[in-house]
């Protein structure tokens, strides 16, 4: 199974606590539904989620809303993960009671005359993430890539199983999220789902879906 990396992996606690004052990090808590960070052109900024849940959104020029990713503890987000379009807002909002560590992104990628190993060693976790969510970004881009709602269905689902090693998956969000997600109607999804069943393709218990070997 591919090895959880998050930003502080393999660097000790007390070697964390220098960092946070070498990087200048600050921590804020953000209630439900406020805006955490705006992405500007420019990368000035990384979050780290302590605690908590929050949603990336896009919106385009024409006022529709998309989510881009849904991020928990130990997540990153900021520029450096997105490189925004100029056509286009990017946002994260708290879904949850959520705490976040803001890092200036400049003394990310400066070394310090210390040349300390635990900043290097988060600048390695830092580009392991990175290549992780740009994989997980191009799989959500095939996803909505499929011309119908039953292909970005079952598309989205065989991620989760090759994820997972699994054909027992259990979706990570309410059915009106992943909606949102896959940016079809609820209704339409809710009745493929129903076909798909109908066809033997998968079987379905709340947010349990086992599909056919």
């Amino acid at each position: 199974m591919e090895k959880h990396i998050t930003l502080f992996t393999d660097i000790l606690p007390e070697e964390q606590e220098r960092m946070r004052v070498c990087f200048h990090a600050r921590e804020d808590i953000f209630r439900n539904g406020e805006t955490i960070m705006e992405y500007s052109r420019s990368m000035n900024k990384i979050g780290l989620i302590l605690y908590g849940r929050a949603i990336l959104y896009c919106c385009d020029e024409e006022g529709n809303e998309y989510m881009i990713d849904k991020l928990k503890k130990d997540a990153v987000f900021g520029e450096p993960f997105l490189l925004p379009a100029d056509s286009q807002h990017y946002y994260v909002t708290a879904e949850e009671e959520t705490k976040v560590m803001f890092i200036d992104y400049d003394h990310v990628i400066k070394r310090c005359e210390k040349a300390c190993h635990h900043h290097s060693q988060m600048v390695s976790n830092l580009l392991q993430m990175a290549a992780m969510q740009s994989r997980q970004q191009m799989e959500r881009i095939y996803v909505l890539s499929r011309t119908t709602t039953k292909k970005k269905l079952l598309a989205y689902l065989n991620n989760l199983s090759s994820q997972t090693h699994s054909h027992s998956v259990q979706i990570p969000m309410s059915y009106t999220a992943l909606a949102q997600y896959l940016t079809v109607d609820r209704s339409a999804m809710t009745r493929e789902l129903k076909n798909l069943e109908k066809e033997g393709i998968l079987t379905k218990k709340g947010r349990n879906i086992r599909l056919r070997e």
